[in-house]
């Protein structure tokens, strides 16, 4: 029923951990497409091979970067439905069944969901769990402010896979790739929250803990002209979200005419 696709660079403990989340699912009619960016540590032989063959173990050696990766990814995906998760989140065992039991019952377009934010401290392997995880909803988010700020994380989002299939991340994104896609696919597909489901985790490390400066998160300079790229390659599809991107901004200081949006 589900592909899920996974793009990793050079951490193969939290992979692991991923991965095993994944084969505690009791809902096991899924496909794992594993992207690896040519890391120079050997994959995790154990967590694959608790997956009983139901992964793809894919490397590359071009442009590095989850966004190529994804796309990898998504060139092999056959199944009816496709989600993305990062290498260092996890799946609580009923996800997948609380997902298919969703889908079967009323076939969504795109679907998201709430979730759980565990932090935790990687300066040991496995990491050391802080505190609880918490959970967060985002269950007032509407199609609409996506249009506006994308405040859906990758890992919460489920396609319909012959709904996106031709449809790629831009890999000249340095931040908010993921956006690019899911506004892009915003173009095709009508989107819908499922209430109830909070069961991916996302584990976050401290916000200056060096595997949290590579890529973009430590690119602020790129948040203005990637959002204002972004607003002009998708624009609005009403006036009030236009009026709604114009107030972000003006609230950050960024004073801009309707047009800029």
């Amino acid at each position: 029923m589900f592909n899920i696709i996974i793009p990793t660079h050079n951490r193969p403990a939290l992979l692991a951990r991923t991965l095993q989340s994944l084969a505690a699912q009791t809902w096991q009619d899924f496909h794992v497409i594993i992207v690896d960016d040519v890391a120079p540590s050997a994959p995790p032989l154990e967590a694959l091979a608790a997956l009983q063959g139901r992964y793809t173990y894919v490397t590359r050696s071009s442009k590095p970067g989850p966004a190529e990766s994804r796309n990898a990814g998504l060139a092999l995906a056959d199944q009816p439905w496709l989600m993305f998760l990062d290498d260092d989140d996890t799946m609580e065992p009923g996800h997948l069944a609380a997902l298919a039991a969703r889908v079967q019952a009323n076939p969504p377009q795109i679907l998201f969901h709430d979730f759980k934010v565990q932090n935790e401290d990687r300066t040991v392997m496995p990491p050391r769990l802080l505190d609880a995880a918490t959970p967060l909803s985002i269950a007032e988010v509407s199609a609409l402010d996506a249009w506006i700020l994308n405040r859906i994380p990758n890992s919460c989002l489920l396609y319909r896979r012959d709904l996106v299939a031709d449809i790629r991340y831009d890999a000249s994104l340095i931040i908010y790739e993921d956006w690019d896609y899911l506004l892009a696919c915003l173009q095709r597909g009508q989107l819908t929250y499922a209430p109830g489901i909070n069961s991916v985790v996302i584990h976050k490390s401290a916000a200056g803990a060096s595997e949290n400066m590579r890529r973009g998160n430590s690119r602020d300079d790129l948040i203005l002209p990637t959002m204002l790229h972004l607003y002009k390659k998708f624009p609005c599809p009403t006036h009030e979200a236009r009026l709604a991107r114009q107030a972000l901004l003006a609230r950050a200081g960024v004073n801009l005419p309707l047009e800029h949006f």
